[in-house]
């Protein structure tokens, strides 16, 4: 057994509250351990000074002096009326965001996201690389009329004409 086990034994010893299994434990290691035994007659010569003092009685009317006192000291505590609140708010706190999960799991249907246009093709088994070649040549048909649009506009601003 170890020395801190010993420790808490013996001072239930000397409050007398061992089972009968535990004494014997005790007093195996009591007879090995002389550490032990130090500490076991450093409690006992404690326990014997504080038995020998004669406590002084308290005053007359002491009791009836000191209960309207603390009485009034928890009547006055904001803090132990925080505290009760404190604590009874915690598990409806924790409730309240329970609830508020489950009604957005519940109730909140998911966004479908948008595709963009590559996501599509693929999506639909298309290949996209020849989508973007039709995109592109349509581009150059439009590169080729907005060249002949300059071009034109050009030569009537060479012959001295000024657009409006």
């Amino acid at each position: 057994m170890k020395c801190k086990k010993v420790e808490k034994f013996l001072l239930q010893s000397f409050d007398e509250r061992l089972k009968e299994k535990e004494k014997n434990e005790l007093k195996k290691h009591l007879e090995r351990c002389p550490l032990c035994q130090t500490k076991r007659a450093e409690y006992q010569s404690i326990l014997d000074a504080l038995k020998e003092k004669d406590f002084p009685e308290p005053k007359p009317y002491f009791w009836e002096r000191l209960q309207p006192k603390l009485e009034e000291r928890k009547k006055h505590d904001p803090w132990s009326l925080w505290k009760q609140w404190a604590i009874r708010a915690i598990p409806a706190s924790m409730l309240l965001v329970i609830l508020f999960a489950a009604v957005l799991i519940l109730f909140i249907p998911p966004q479908k996201e948008e595709l963009s246009e590559s996501e599509d093709l693929l999506l639909r088994s298309l290949d996209p690389l020849q989508e973007t070649t039709i995109l592109l040549e349509e581009e150059k048909v439009e590169d080729k009329n907005m060249m002949l649009i300059f071009t034109a506009m050009e030569e009537k601003n060479s012959t001295g004409r000024y657009l409006p």
